[in-house]
């Protein structure tokens, strides 16, 4: 690989990451809803999930789970489902709204969570199943340290936004955490996963 097309690879990784989508619409949500602490072990959990996607591409896996319908419409379909589970959880906490009570602390679930809305969204399997590998050479004899490098570059490029992202978010937390306004924002929070799942089933039907 050369400078150049490293340096094309992290102007498109960029550019991708700062579209909105289902990471950023989760992370955003987290961190207004629940603070910065939780936002930032939400971000451990997608960083996870996305290197999760980039040690099975340069396995091949991807690719096999790709090649496989069935598989592939499981990991989309699974990934909906989750997000729709967190929409039903959070909407089912607004008559016990403890969570906005816990002065911005997230914990292990934050991470666990990020983690599988990541290795279940196939947006990111795609990513780096088509994106990575149109940006490392064919005659490259070292295919799969060349897409370890360029998933490594593009995981610090969504560590940063991410957290970014996240900063941002936490800045609403104080006013989303006064008395009164709990259970709407839980509400929110809940229709806004909906639409999370949404956008992610839309976007991934013709894959």
């Amino acid at each position: 690989m050369t400078l150049s097309s490293v340096l094309q690879f992290l102007i498109a990784a960029t550019l991708i990451e700062l579209t909105p989508g289902p990471n950023m619409g989760y992370l955003a949500l987290v961190s207004a809803r629940r603070g910065l602490g939780a936002g930032l072990l939400t971000v451990v959990g997608v960083t996870l999930g996305l290197a999760a996607h980039l040690i099975a591409a340069a396995a091949g896996l991807s690719q096999m789970a790709v090649g496989q319908p069935v598989l592939y419409q499981a990991l989309r379909w699974g990934g909906v489902a989750y997000l729709l589970w967190l929409a039903f959880d959070a909407w089912r906490s607004r008559t016990t709204p403890t969570e906005l009570d816990q002065a911005g602390q997230g914990d292990w679930r934050d991470v666990r969570r990020g983690f599988l809305t990541n290795v279940l969204n196939p947006k990111a399997l795609i990513f780096y199943l088509t994106v990575i590998p149109s940006f490392v050479p064919p005659d490259a004899t070292s295919g799969p340290r060349a897409v370890l490098t360029l998933g490594a570059l593009h995981l610090a490029v969504s560590v940063a936004i991410h957290l970014g992202l996240v900063a941002l978010g936490a800045r609403a937390y104080g006013w989303v955490a006064q008395a009164g306004r709990v259970r709407r924002v839980q509400g929110a929070f809940a229709i806004g996963l909906v639409a999370v799942a949404a956008w992610v089933a839309w976007s991934t039907r013709g894959a």
